[in-house]
């Protein structure tokens, strides 16, 4: 669009925020305005002053945050070339020097998760090679975080044992395979989509499918002369997931359809992985694959997807955002509406997802074991402004604060996996100042975000979701650096990891307790809560001084009941419900033993 040379407003009109409408803020009406022959008027503005102290502005928190972001960024020694770029916040750069090419080896030539011994031997108890690939994955790649103290204790070594005898028992005795699910009814579908559309207003992802296409699949697929794309079909159906789990409604047979869509998207997955293209729609369908796998524990298909997702974003240009700067790139200077603006919104996005795939690909290497796909060198990118736009919605606000303050958890992760990778410093006191600088980082998260306080601000379930996403992953990311700091110094269970993880687990109950909350299913569980939960398990029955045992069974009984729950309709899941459920009879059965040894003890006296 071509300036007129009238002078503009400098915010939208009161009508055209009222209805959340682009505004053109012309003066002395806008276009909607004249259009509609309404009354248009502007709010006035006062100049800014500078007041003394820190800026306690929403802006101007989100500014401290890139500012910290640059200083971990420099910290990490993630940006070779940093004395070369300018330190304004806003365009604050992670670059890299070298030109690396992202990893194209197969999948089926890449190293995944290294099995301990121990495991290596528990695991030869499940003949079903699906079942094995599933506990490995979901279950005891995070019993790695403790193993040297787990397989020191026999109570919970016979505890998963005799899980081991009861999964291989049931999958003996399953005579056929689980029934294909019916599908969800057509209006169902479309109330899904409509209620994923109605929330989902970030800039920061665009679905690169219409709403009105996508709520006419359900009468396309009825059609035997009509054939979808498998990426459509991907995308409609990972859609209406999200709009199912994200709603807080009561829903009779949840579980049903969310197994429903899993299957379709697993029987999918394997013609689209075959057929898959360098489109923006291919990308998307990547990015949904994988969060629909891990819902299914299918960690192996969802690393697929996220090694496709990172291979199509490289060849869209992900990779080299900001490769080459052009005057064009501060957000500030360009008009709203003009060519270099919109070119601009387009690289904020892109920025934004580059990093979103960043912090996925830490995630897999933290939670899953999986090695590293975005290798070191490979790409260009800064940070983006977190609004995409420019303009500051008051509805995204906690998706922005989720970026910055997870991007932070996860350049720490990044920094404490690649020192891992490198090889631990042998000397202890060395070892634990590391340790400790993670530490500190981990906890300034949580300090200047004040997430605890931030999830009392809350107004909506999926604002909490963003809330306790960064507050479990902070709780989860110092268990593990704690549990890092001791083990190295023997099988002892630091003091601060069961006290994050009763944390954890407590915080985690009280949400799911409340109705409205209920519907997040067992993701929670697989992202967040296995290591708190082992460790909280680990430390009743190996520790007789543990305290707060009753506090700490209730919990654990509790989570035990609750993943029986939203297991009961997803039978493949159900290994990981009998393990859970084991634990949590170790440790009813650690108090009854300390009881009866306490009696005995006063008999005696």
């Amino acid at each position: 669009m071509l300036a007129t040379g009238r002078p503009l407003a400098t915010i939208a009109c009161i009508r055209c925020q009222s209805k959340k409408i682009r505004c053109d803020r012309d003066t002395p009406k806008c276009d909607k305005c004249k259009a509609a022959r309404a009354e248009c008027t502007y709010k006035s503005r006062k100049p800014r002053t500078k007041k003394p102290g820190p800026d306690l502005s929403e802006r101007g928190i989100l500014l401290e945050v890139l500012e910290r972001l640059k200083r971990l960024e420099d910290h990490c020694g993630l940006d070779k070339a940093a004395e070369n770029q300018e330190g304004d916040a806003d365009s604050m750069s992670i670059s890299t020097t070298e030109s690396e090419s992202i990893q194209e080896t197969p999948l089926s030539e890449i190293t995944t998760t290294i099995i301990p011994a121990g495991i290596r031997d528990i695991l030869s108890r499940i003949k079903d090679e699906g079942s094995r690939s599933m506990l490995l994955s979901n279950v005891f790649c995070h019993l790695q975080q403790v193993q040297s103290c787990f397989f020191a204790n026999q109570q919970c070594f016979r505890a998963i044992t005799s899980a081991m005898a009861e999964i291989q028992f049931m999958q003996d005795t399953q005579l056929t395979e689980p029934p294909e699910r019916e599908p969800i009814p057509k209006e169902l579908a479309r109330q899904f989509i409509d209620y994923f559309y109605s929330f989902y207003q970030f800039e920061g992802f665009r679905v690169p499918l219409e709403q009105s296409f996508l709520s006419s699949i359900p009468d396309l697929l009825e059609i035997p002369h009509v054939q979808l794309d498998y990426t459509s079909q991907i995308i409609y159906y990972t859609i209406i997931l999200q709009g199912m789990v994200s709603n807080p409604g009561d829903l009779p047979r949840r579980g049903h359809y969310i197994q429903f869509l899993y299957q379709k998207c697993v029987s999918l997955s394997e013609k689209w992985l075959e057929n898959v293209k360098e489109t923006p729609a291919d990308f998307f369908a990547a990015l949904t694959l994988i969060s629909i796998a891990l819902e299914g524990c299918n960690i192996d298909l969802s690393w697929k997807a996220l090694h496709q997702a990172i291979r199509i974003s490289k060849a869209l240009g992900y990779f080299s955002v900001d490769e080459t700067p052009s005057s064009g790139d501060n957000l500030h200077l360009t008009e709203p509406g003009s060519a270099p603006h919109q070119a601009e919104i387009e690289k904020n996005r892109k920025r934004f997802e580059f990093w979103h795939l960043v912090r996925t690909d830490s995630l897999f290497r933290m939670s899953f074991g999986k090695p590293g796909l975005i290798p070191s060198g490979s790409w260009k990118v800064n940070f983006p402004d977190p609004t995409i736009t420019g303009v500051d919605h008051e509805s995204s606000r906690f998706i922005q604060i989720h970026f910055l303050a997870s991007m932070r958890l996860a350049l720490i992760v990044m920094k404490y996996l690649d020192w891992v990778d490198a090889g631990k410093n042998p000397d202890p006191v060395t070892h634990d100042s590391i340790i400790d600088d993670f530490i500190d980082e981990v906890q300034s998260v949580l300090v200047d975000w004040d997430t605890e306080g931030l999830l009392r601000m809350t107004k909506n379930h999926v604002d909490i979701w963003f809330c306790v996403d960064v507050l479990f992953s902070s709780y989860k990311t110092l268990i593990v650096l704690y549990q890092s700091k001791i083990c190295a110094q023997g099988p002892i269970l630091p003091p601060q990891a069961v006290e994050i993880s009763r944390k954890s687990v407590n915080l985690f109950r009280s949400l799911l307790e409340t109705s409205g909350n209920a519907f997040w299913g067992v993701s929670l569980i697989l992202f967040h809560q296995f290591i708190p939960f082992f460790i909280l398990c680990l430390d009743i029955v190996g520790n007789p001084e543990h305290s707060h045992l009753e506090e700490d069974l209730v919990s654990i009984g509790w989570i035990s009941d609750y993943v029986e729950l939203v297991i009961s309709e997803r039978v493949e899941l159900k290994p990981v419900m009998i393990i859970i459920k084991s634990m949590a009879t170790a440790c009813q059965q650690t108090k009854l033993d300390r009881l009866s040894l306490s009696t005995d003890e006063t008999h005696i006296q």
